[in-house]
């Protein structure tokens, strides 16, 4: 079944120096060494040259929940006013990454898409496991529906999401903002979302040793992320132990044909679905997770298709 990923993409994950990292091994017995490993391997890269026609900046906001402010990573438009807004949260198993390390991808969309881009640098487990990246989600939420104006953005048009954990952080947020009454956010935009720490679904099972993620790996980060909460189903951690999904954003949910997590990704949908929400799920094919991370003309194609996906969101806002 494997055979059939994508052979381009095989190849620049094999070419990859961070192929060398041992995520799976680490996750288990060390998992903030992943962090030293990937900066390690970062500080080694050529730095990316920031677009002309693109102020990127960096922000600290006020947090309710900790002494420590919270980082925003801020891509704009010049010369550009009222802009649709992106509220992004980075990947990496709710413990590893960094927005900086999404700057290839969204310097780019920020510009194709004229959208401005906030990204949240929340805090990581297991140091802080849940609740501590909804609290600066949502904290961070809050804060921008108040001074998005300030940024020349939108505050009509906040599309919140993520990739892969991230995605995860983004659909909680959506939850916990419906409950409060709060409806800023216009759309969920979900990529290759985990849904579900009991990882029982056929696709976890079948594709339980995926290059990019396999279910032993899954199994360790749910377990440094809710690592406080084990003893009952957290209420906006786990997002398919929802019980209420009526009255959400309208989703674009994108999976990848050899991740395991495709089908949490699936169900998820078929919930907003059966709610009443509106949701475009497209499956990439022949794609592993993270796949959009590594130069093929899979990445390529997905990216034109990504810009797309995005103008479509606001223009049907509009």
């Amino acid at each position: 079944m494997l055979g059939n990923i994508d052979p381009e993409l095989l190849e620049a994950i094999a070419a990859s120096p961070y192929s060398k990292i041992k995520y799976e091994y680490l996750l288990q017995n060390d998992p903030t060494k992943i962090r030293a490993e990937e900066l390690r391997l970062s500080l080694n890269e050529e730095p990316l040259i920031i677009p002309e026609q693109l102020l990127v900046e960096n922000m600290l906001i006020p947090s309710s929940q900790s002494e420590e402010p919270i980082r925003l990573r801020i891509y704009k438009p010049k010369a550009k006013q009222d802009l649709p807004v992106l509220l992004y949260f980075h990947g990496g198993a709710f413990i590893y990454g960094t927005p900086e390390q999404y700057d290839f991808i969204l310097f780019e969309l920020a510009l194709e898409v004229g959208m401005l881009i906030v990204s949240v640098d929340y805090r990581l487990a297991p140091e802080y496991p849940f609740p501590a990246a909804i609290e600066d989600g949502y904290d961070t939420l809050l804060w921008l529906y108040e001074n998005v104006s300030k940024l020349d953005g939108n505050k009509n048009m906040i599309i919140i999401g993520g990739s892969s954990a991230g995605a995860t952080i983004a659909a909680s947020i959506t939850h916990l903002a419906r409950d409060k009454k709060n409806k800023m956010i216009q759309h969920q935009y979900l990529l290759y979302p985990p849904m579900c720490d009991t990882l029982k679904s056929p696709s976890m099972d079948s594709l339980a040793k995926a290059p990019m993620q396999t279910k032993i790996a899954a199994t360790w980060m749910w377990k440094h992320y809710l690592w406080n909460v084990r003893t009952h189903v957290p209420k906006y951690g786990v997002p398919l132990h929802e019980v209420n999904f009526h009255h959400l954003p309208h989703a674009t949910i994108v999976v990848c044909e050899f991740d395991p997590l495709k089908d949490e990704g699936k169900l998820y949908a078929e919930k907003l679905c059966l709610a009443g929400t509106s949701v475009e799920l497209l499956e990439i094919k022949g794609a592993v997770h993270a796949f959009d991370f590594f130069p093929c003309l899979l990445s390529e194609t997905f990216y034109a298709q990504q810009i797309e996906l995005f103008k479509k969101i606001i223009n049907q806002k509009k």
